[in-house]
C-alpha cells in the first residue's frame, strides 16, 4: 500500500520521502509528490488490482489539517483498509520516515484536540451495475461509512468526514471537502459535478402503505376468503407513522452542470426497410464436399456417367441440409450425369440421377427448387413414356413433402391418362403405381384398390402381375387404418391373396427376382393374417432359390421366414410347424451364414436377431 506523509504547500517545489530503514513498508513503491498544487494529489504509483474483493485497492484515507499558513500536515494512506491502517499506526515509530516535520507523538496529540480525517469511498451509493451478486467491497464500503458514524457518535471531538466518490474520479476532487461550504458536512457524495450530503425524509405515507400492503399479501398467501371490506379510521392514522423517515440527499453544492446525454437521432425503425437476414455460411467447406469435388473431376476425365453417379450419391449420403453450395453442385452435377446418361440411351438411370437432386433438395427443405428441377425433367421427357411417368413420380414427392396431396393425386392422373395411349406397359404400370400412391396418400382405400384392380384385366401378364402387386399395396395400407381386427384380418388376406397370384404370374413369366419379391408379400401378409402353415410352405418355396447373389440373398430371406414362421406359430398355439424345433434352428443359422456370405451386414443383424430369439424359444424361455 502506497504511504504519502508530509507537507503541501501552495507554489512549494515537492515533498520526497526519505529512504526506508528496513521492514519493506512501502512494499517496492518509491513515491514522490512533484508539483505544488496545493491539493490532494494521489500516489504516481497507485497499484490497481481487480481481483481483490475486499474494496482495499478503492479506499483512501486522509488524516490531516491545514494550518494557518495553507499547508496541510498529516498522513495520506492510499489503497488501505481498516486493519492496515491500525497496523500502520502500531509500527508507526519504527517504519516511519526520520526526517517527517511533526513528531507521530504530536500527531497523536492532534488527534485528540480534534484534527479532521477524511475517508474517501469510491462508488459506495447508488445503482449497482453487476450482474448477479456484486463483490463483497460493495457491502464492505458500507459498513466503513456505518462503522464512522458510530465513532463519530462515541468521540465527538474526532472530526471525521465521509467522501463518496465515482469509481473514476481522482483525489484532487476531495480538496473541496477542506474548504467552504464542504468542510461544514461530515458525510458527502459528489456524483455527476454535484456534492450532496444525506438527509433525513419524513416517510410516514410510505410507512403507512407498506403496513397495509404486508396485510394484503399476508392474506392472499393463506388462501383464505378475501372480503370486500370497506375501511374507516375513526383516528388519524398517520399519527402511528408520524416517526418514520427515510435516508435520502440533499445537494449541497454544483461544481459544474450534470452531463446530458445527446439524444440520437439515428433510431428510426419505421423508415428503415426491413433487412435480409441471410444464414452464417461456413468459409471451409465439409470433408464431404472436398470429396466429392475430387471424385467429379476424375470421373468427368474418365467421361463415366457411372462413376459420376456414384460419385454424387456417396456426396448426397453424407451432406448436412445446411450445406446450400454443396447441394446445389450436386443438382448441378446430376442435371449433367442425366444427360450422359440420355446419350447413352438410359432413361431410366437418367430418372434415377435427377431423383438424387429432387431428394437432395427436399432434404434442405428447399421444395421449390426441387419442384423446378422435376419440372423442367418432365419437359425435357418429350415422347418417352417411362420417363414422363417416372419424372410425374419426382413432382409427386415434392407435393407430399409441401403436404398438397390433392395436387399430387391430380399429377398422377394426369401421367396415367397420358401414358394409356402410348402402348407403354412399362409406363402404365409406373403411372397406375402413382394413382395408388395417391389415393393411399388421401385415404381413400376402396379407390386405390379399385384403381389397381382394373390393371389386373390388362393382356400382358407382366402388367396383371404388377397390377395385383399394387392391389396388394393398397389392401395392407388399409389394414394399417382400420380399426377393427376383423376389418384387418380381411385386408391381411385379400393382400396375400393379390400377392400369391402375382407370384403365379411371375413364376410362369420366369422372372426370378419379381417371383421373389411377391413371395416375400405374400409371406409377411400371411404372418399378419396368422396363417402360419401357408406361410411355412411359401417361405420354403423361397428358400429353395439359388444362383447368383441375388437369388442367394433371396433364399436367406426365406429360410428368416421358415424360422419366423416357428415362432409365430409356436407363441400364439405353443406348437412347432411341420419339421419341429430343429427345422427352425436350421433354418435361422443358414439365413445367418448366408448373408455373412454375402456381406450384408445389415440384414444379417436381423438373422441375427431371429437366430437369438429361436434359440431362447426351444431352451424353453430362459
Amino acid at each position: 500500500d502506497s504511504l504519502l506523509l508530509g507537507s503541501v504547500r501552495a507554489g512549494t517545489a515537492c515533498v520526497a520521502m526519505a529512504p526506508r530503514r528496513g521492514g519493506e513498508a512501502g512494499a517496492g513503491a518509491q513515491v514522490a509528490l512533484a508539483g505544488g498544487r496545493g491539493c490532494f494529489e494521489p500516489p504516481p504509483l497507485k497499484r490497481m488490482q481487480p481481483w481483490q474483493q475486499d474494496g482495499a485497492g478503492q479506499c483512501d484515507i486522509i488524516a490531516g489539517g491545514v494550518d494557518p499558513s495553507g499547508a496541510f500536515k498529516g498522513v495520506y494512506l492510499s489503497s488501505v483498509n481498516l486493519m492496515s491502517l491500525l497496523r500502520t499506526f502500531q509500527l508507526s515509530k519504527a517504519f516511519m520516515p526520520v526526517d517527517m516535520p511533526t513528531p507521530l507523538a504530536a500527531l497523536g496529540q492532534s488527534l485528540q484536540d480534534g484534527i479532521p480525517i477524511v475517508v474517501v469511498t469510491r462508488g459506495c451509493f447508488g445503482r449497482n451495475l453487476d450482474y448477479g451478486a456484486g463483490p463483497i467491497r460493495n457491502e464492505n464500503q458500507k459498513q466503513v461509512w456505518e462503522t464512522c458514524r458510530q465513532m463519530r457518535a462515541d468521540m465527538p471531538q474526532v472530526l471525521i468526514t465521509c467522501i463518496d466518490i465515482p469509481i473514476n474520479c481522482t483525489s484532487d476532487i476531495v480538496q473541496a471537502c477542506v474548504e467552504p461550504p464542504l468542510n461544514e458536512y461530515r458525510e458527502l457524495m459528489y456524483h455527476e459535478g454535484t456534492w450532496y450530503t444525506p438527509a433525513l425524509i419524513p416517510a410516514s405515507s410510505l410507512a403507512r402503505w407498506k403496513s397495509e400492503r404486508k396485510r394484503e399479501k399476508a392474506a392472499k398467501a393463506t388462501g383464505a376468503v378475501s372480503f370486500n371490506r370497506k375501511k374507516f379510521g375513526w383516528l388519524d392514522e398517520n399519527a402511528f407513522y408520524k416517526d418514520m423517515f427515510t435516508l435520502g440527499w440533499k445537494e449541497v453544492l454544483q461544481v459544474r452542470p450534470a452531463p446530458v446525454a445527446p439524444p440520437r437521432t439515428d433510431l428510426a425503425f419505421l423508415d428503415k426497410d426491413k433487412p435480409e437476414v441471410k444464414p452464417i455460411k461456413d468459409a471451409t467447406p465439409s470433408a464431404a464436399l472436398v470429396t466429392f469435388r475430387k471424385a467429379m473431376a476424375q470421373a468427368r476425365e474418365a467421361g463415366g456417367a457411372k462413376s459420376m453417379q456414384a460419385a454424387i450419391k456417396a456426396y448426397l449420403d453424407r451432406a448436412k441440409w445446411y450445406e446450400k453450395d454443396g447441394i446445389q453442385e450436386a443438382s448441378v452435377a446430376c442435371q449433367e450425369t442425366a444427360q450422359l446418361f440420355r446419350t447413352e440411351a438410359n432413361p431410366s438411370e437418367a430418372c434415377a440421377v435427377v431423383g438424387l437432386a429432387v431428394g437432395a433438395f427436399i432434404y434442405a427443405n428447399d421444395v421449390e427448387k426441387a419442384l423446378q428441377v422435376a419440372n423442367d425433367f418432365k419437359a425435357s421427357a418429350g415422347a418417352d413414356a417411362l420417363v414422363e411417368a417416372k419424372s410425374a413420380r419426382l413432382i409427386m414427392d415434392c407435393h407430399f413433402a409441401l403436404g398438397e396431396v390433392s395436387k399430387a393425386l391430380d399429377v398422377a392422373q394426369e401421367a396415367k391418362a397420358s401414358v394409356a395411349s402410348r402402348g407403354n406397359t412399362e409406363a402404365l404400370c409406373e403411372a397406375t403405381a402413382l394413382v395408388v400412391s395417391g389415393f393411399v396418400a388421401k385415404g381413400e382405400f376402396e379407390e386405390a384398390v379399385a384403381a389397381a384392380t382394373e390393371t389386373t384385366k390388362a393382356g400382358d401378364k407382366v402388367v396383371q402381375a404388377k397390377g395385383w402387386m399394387l392391389v396388394a399395396e393398397a389392401e395392407m395400407a388399409k389394414a394399417c387404418q382400420a380399426t377393427q381386427d376383423t376389418e384387418k384380418l380381411r385386408s391381411f388376406q385379400e393382400a396375400a391373396k393379390a400377392q400369391k397370384s402375382a407370384h403365379a404370374l411371375y413364376k410362369g413369366l420366369d422372372r426370378k427376382k419379381d417371383d421373389g419379391e411377391a413371395l416375400q408379400g405374400a409371406i409377411g401378409s400371411l404372418l399378419a393374417a396368422e396363417d402360419f402353415a401357408e406361410a411355412l410352405a411359401l417361405a420354403k418355396e423361397l428358400q429353395g432359390f439359388s444362383g447368383d447373389d441375388a437369388m442367394l440373398a433371396l433364399s436367406a430371406s426365406g429360410a428368416q421366414l421358415v424360422a419366423a414362421a416357428h415362432l409365430r406359430n409356436h407363441s400364439k398355439a405353443g406348437a412347432y410347424l411341420e419339421g419341429g424345433e430343429a427345422a427352425m434352428l436350421a433354418a435361422a443359422k443358414q439365413a445367418v451364414a448366408t448373408f455373412e456370405q454375402l456381406k450384408d451386414m445389415t440384414r444379417r443383424g436381423a438373422a441375427q436377431e431371429t437366430l437369438r430369439e429361436a434359440i431362447r424359444t426351444a431352451s424353453g424361455g430362459e
